[in-house]
């Protein structure tokens, strides 16, 4: 089961992703949601999100490509620890630009 929290800053969309990322119905509701942004400069906080599979990679990745579509760019922050092995072996880090800190990602939409 998947928690979410979209809150609108300055300049950006922080999407916060809590619990398990396991499959396509745990993303109905954030994708609805998602769905209804007008600010496409997102960060996805993935703190406390302690499990993810394919379906939460694919899914990260359509945000990705929606927001650059829509004029905007997809950051990453807080990855934990299990998250960074899947991230390494997936190369995720090579598709995302990851920050340790939500302040971190935020400034990325700064320069």
């Amino acid at each position: 089961m998947i928690d979410y929290f979209i809150s609108n800053g300055e300049n950006t969309t922080t999407i916060t992703l809590e619990g398990k990322l396991l499959s396509d119905s745990d993303l109905k509701a954030v994708s609805t949601e998602i769905e209804k942004l007008q600010n496409w400069n997102i960060v996805l906080d993935l703190k406390d999100l302690s499990h993810v599979n394919s379906s939460g990679i694919a899914f990260m990745v359509r945000i990705l490509t929606r927001s650059r579509v829509n004029g905007g760019d997809t950051v990453i922050s807080h990855v934990n620890t299990s998250l960074k092995k899947l991230f390494d072996i997936t190369k995720m880090h090579e598709v995302f630009t990851i920050y340790e800190t939500i302040e971190e990602a935020r400034n990325h939409y700064n320069q």
